[in-house]
């Protein structure tokens, strides 16, 4: 089997203020697959992102014929592993001819190189197993089809599925998705000997909070290697995440914390947060330091009787940070608008060509708690929102930018919840889930400013809020940091109020000219977002 990068390059806009176009994108995934001792970034792999995004279909081809330009092959010295859209999420055009890309790739660079360049591709928002199987499905009808048009041909099974879990209900039934692509495999005939599963850390955070999205993640990784061990197939589980705590806190200040709260993480990604907003040099030591780790890691051994007190946790923070999400997702939703988009990306209206979340139905997680109380707070929270819902970045964004930062949400109550629970015991078993909790809210806690949202916000759930992160700072014995940067911050936060309540009609105008308002307003959530670092 081919040796596994330990990091992937993706194109995520979760940079402050550099604009990547879709014409710059191939030198920017030369540079991040370049060794470092070339000059490049040293990372193993890049996604190329087809998903809710305008990139060309020809952009693949393009990275790969650079690369071996550079003396680099392909499939083998390095890895392209584009992330294709989900026919059920996007157009099913979009994907057909996101794969088509694919096989054009495979055959313009086999021609220089004779290896196939292209072996997997990634599928966002899969749900169950039956998915995996459609897609693969139809990336070997378009196989066949190349096969039918073009000189050089490749066999059926040639390009995998990797599945990206991005739910919460995903990631707790990994096995099942794992195994019902197995065997679809193994009854055609395949050998399996190693399948890479995804899970994404943003978008969980944003359907259900930080702590579910981080426990969850912590239950899939043991859940894949316990299925993969069964089943002696080498489970290799990649990691989705930003430099943010809300979207998995990956930076070089948070690296050992952030390695043993994922422990058994095969890929991490390297997104452009890091990348930009904390330089290159910072990068490069995270990408070493990912090489000298996920080199030597062990089996994730589950705790004993664990995954039980998870979901119940999971149910408890959810409850929490999905009734406040409800509340604020309007006013997060105008501010998310203003928030500047560094990427050539689709329209988030629901258009024929569009990219959508949706809302979580909360009954899916309840069937899966044993607590009939809680059972019960979940099924009666019913979502009935009349707005769509932000990307994971836009969101945290936006928060940051109301002074809010997201990782508070829930996670106070949360904490208080347990603790009449299951007592201190239970609060360190949560601790023992997730050990970098502390850190990541300490970080967080910086950049709270609580009377910023003073009337953005309905005052109850301002309240909540504040609940919230008093809770959390009192039971984790959070310390208060500062710094010159983090004062600047403030500035910056107080100064934008009024703009914030102008936007939302709260206020009369405060400039003549609109376009000199929001010129204003987008360069200072971009210094804002520098100095957090994403």
């Amino acid at each position: 089997m081919r040796n596994l990068p330990t990091s992937i390059a993706t194109q995520h806009p979760d940079n402050s203020s550099k604009y990547v176009t879709v014409q710059h994108e191939p030198e920017e995934a030369i540079h991040c697959l370049l060794d470092q001792e070339s000059g490049g970034l040293g990372i193993g792999e890049i996604m190329v992102d087809f998903e809710g995004k305008l990139t060309p279909y020809h952009q693949t081809s393009q990275i790969a014929l650079g690369l071996i330009h550079q003396g680099l092959v392909p499939g083998k010295d390095v890895f392209i592993t584009p992330r294709i859209p989900n026919a059920k999420k996007e157009p099913i055009f979009r994907q057909i001819m996101s794969v088509m890309s694919l096989i054009e790739t495979n055959i313009l660079a086999y021609e220089h190189t004779a290896e196939q360049s292209i072996h997997e591709t990634i599928v966002p928002m899969i749900e169950q197993g039956k998915d995996v199987v459609q897609t693969h499905e139809r990336i070997n009808s378009v196989i066949e089809l190349g096969n039918k048009n073009y000189r050089i041909q490749f066999p059926l099974d040639s390009i995998l599925v990797i599945p990206l879990l991005e739910s919460i209900h995903a990631l707790i039934h990994v096995d099942s998705i794992l195994d019902e692509y197995y065997h679809h495999l193994t009854g055609k005939g395949k050998s399996v000997e190693r399948l890479r599963v995804m899970f994404a850390r943003s978008d969980s955070a944003l359907s259900n909070g930080l702590v579910p999205s981080v426990l969850s993640v912590v239950m899939a990784i043991g859940k894949a290697y316990r299925w993969g061990k069964d089943h002696g197939v080498d489970v290799a589980p990649i990691l989705g995440c930003g430099s943010l705590p809300f979207r998995g806190h990956l930076t070089q200040e948070n690296i050992e914390g952030f390695l043993k709260t994922y422990h058994g993480v095969r890929t991490v990604s390297i997104q452009s947060g890091l990348r930009y907003d904390h330089g290159e040099a910072k990068t490069k030591a995270v990408v070493n330091r990912l090489d000298e780790f996920v080199g030597s890691f062990d089996y994730p051994i589950p705790e004993s009787g664990g995954e039980p007190l998870l979901m119940e946790f999971i149910g408890i923070f959810t409850k929490y940070y999905v009734s406040t999400f409800v509340e604020i997702i309007d006013v997060v939703n105008v501010v998310a608008n203003y928030i500047p988009k560094n990427r050539d990306r689709l329209s988030g209206a629901k258009t024929g060509l569009s990219y959508t979340r949706e809302i979580i139905d909360l009954r899916e997680l309840a069937a899966l708690v044993s607590d009939p109380t809680l059972k019960t707070e979940l099924e009666n929270i019913q979502p009935d929102l009349q707005t769509t819902i932000p990307r994971a970045i836009s969101f945290t964004s936006a928060m940051y930018t109301i002074g809010l930062p997201p990782e508070f949400i829930g996670v106070g109550r949360g904490i208080q919840e347990v603790l009449e629970k299951y007592g201190n015991e239970g609060l360190q078993r949560l601790l023992a889930f997730y050990p970098s909790l502390k850190s990541d809210l300490t970080f967080a806690r910086k950049f709270v400013n609580l009377s910023t949202s003073l009337d953005i916000l309905e005052e109850k759930t301002r309240k909540d809020y504040i609940a919230d992160y008093e809770l959390a700072c009192a039971y984790l014995g959070l310390n208060e940091e500062s710094d010159e940067d983090v004062r600047f911050y403030h500035t910056l936060l107080s100064a934008t109020r009024p703009i914030l309540l102008h936007i939302l009609s709260k206020q009369r105008d405060l400039f003549d000219d609109s376009s000199e308002e929001k010129k204003i307003f987008n360069e200072w959530i971009c210094k804002m977002a520098k100095i957090r670092g994403s």
